[in-house]
């Protein structure tokens, strides 16, 4: 299941025993906890139980129990979780009692998805991935409408791409601009200026000067990146990205199979024609060993990544 869908679920009382909410947003697992927290029979606080347990059998228990007043139960099982007790409980689960666990797992080196690790059956696994800029845009909209403030489509697929997709970053900022443009319009030129872009975005920016051999642009950006102390992660990010560029180049299929989406597999051909099959090898193996220097001490992280950005733009 959807995080988005997640709501309509809960509002039509289709009502699952377990739970399990995982993905590489954390605000977006949270915001799906407080939903199903909600199920709870007042008063909550008698009706919930939102802490680690010791053992599968503690968890049972408290599984078991009936709730006070009410019709429904909620245990939100934190940390790790004896899926193995749980899978037996759900063979015969407490129609009262509702089970939540919560797996945050960051995306891989490729940037991927979070996939669904294996959960038990008679469990409900909730994706709580970064959602899309689809369902994106009306939350931010209505930030802004909180502060009679309006935001266009442009500003808002600007927000998005600089928090990296992310809620908690995306709430946080549409405040600040909706509090800055209160009974305004907050423009593109506005999210620009106010919000610091992901790292992610940053690299898509200077990949992009490299395609285009703006070397200028390209070395200002590293020197962006060095003032807000994101060499590493950034130097990982544009490792991975060329390798998916040429892995793209030379297998067609090799996309799926990375798990790569067909619309970022399109742009990262796009991005690959710039270069022949051999100049992204040499790219990958070029970064591999700026990689290994900057590791044992031979050259710092500026100078590494300057240096791959002179070379690959001067082809």
């Amino acid at each position: 299941m959807e995080f988005a869908e997640l709501k309509k679920s809960l509002k039509a009382n289709n009502i699952c025993a377990c739970y399990c909410c995982y993905g590489d947003d954390e605000n977006l697992i949270s915001r799906a906890v407080a939903m199903i927290k909600e199920l709870a029979a007042p008063p909550q606080e008698f009706n919930v139980s939102d802490k680690e347990f010791a053992s599968g059998r503690d968890l049972v228990d408290e599984l078991m129990q009936l709730p006070l007043m009410g019709e429904r139960r909620v245990v939100i099982a934190r940390g790790k979780v004896d899926m193995a007790a749980v899978g037996e409980y759900l063979k015969s689960p407490n129609p009262q009692a509702v089970l939540v666990t919560t797996d945050y797992i960051p995306h891989d080196s490729w940037n991927n998805r979070a996939a669904a690790p294996t959960y038990p059956e008679g469990a409900t696994a909730v994706d709580c991935n970064r959602v899309g800029i689809n369902y994106v845009a009306p939350f931010v909209k209505k930030q802004a409408a909180g502060m009679n403030a309006t935001i266009g489509d442009r500003a808002v697929k600007e927000l998005y791409s600089r928090c990296g997709g992310y809620m908690s970053r995306i709430t946080q900022e549409s405040e600040k601009l909706a509090l800055l443009r209160a009974g305004g319009e907050i423009t593109e030129a506005d999210v620009i200026a106010e919000v610091r872009a992901d790292t992610e975005y940053v690299v898509f920016e200077l990949t992009d000067c490299i395609v285009k051999r703006d070397t200028a642009r390209a070395l200002k950006i590293v020197d962006g990146m060095a003032k807000s102390n994101d060499l590493v992660a950034a130097f990982t990010i544009l490792y991975n990205r060329f390798k998916k560029m040429f892995t793209v180049a030379v297998d067609s299929g090799g996309a799926a199979a990375l798990g790569i989406k067909q619309y970022a597999a399109q742009k990262l051909r796009e991005e690959g024609a710039a270069f022949t099959k051999a100049r992204l090898k040499a790219l990958v193996d070029m970064l591999a060993d700026i990689d290994y220097s900057y590791k044992t001490g031979a050259i710092s992280q500026y100078d590494a990544l300057c240096s791959f950005v002179i070379q690959a733009s001067a082809r």
